[in-house]
């Protein structure tokens, strides 16, 4: 069985989007933004001194770190 799980953007993806709605005076929903509905495959869960709780999540192919506290919506296939 998989884990799959959705992974919140960082704090400066947001940022910039936010930034770039300004410029241009609107007002996008975030639950339309392409990043909030990647389904993600956790691979690992771990803790470091340094980083603190974290997840290693695969999508297409690719793996990467991401803090524990931006995973939601764990479920299992």
């Amino acid at each position: 069985m998989k884990k799959m799980c959705k992974v919140k953007p960082d704090r400066s993806t947001c940022s910039a989007c936010i930034e770039t709605q300004s410029m241009f005076n609107v007002v996008d929903d975030c639950k339309k933004c392409d990043l909030n509905k990647r389904e993600y495959e956790i691979i690992q869960i771990g803790t470091n001194f340094w980083s603190g709780d974290y997840a290693m999540v695969q999508y297409d192919g690719k793996i990467k770190k991401v803090s524990l506290d931006r995973i939601y919506n764990i479920r299992e296939e």
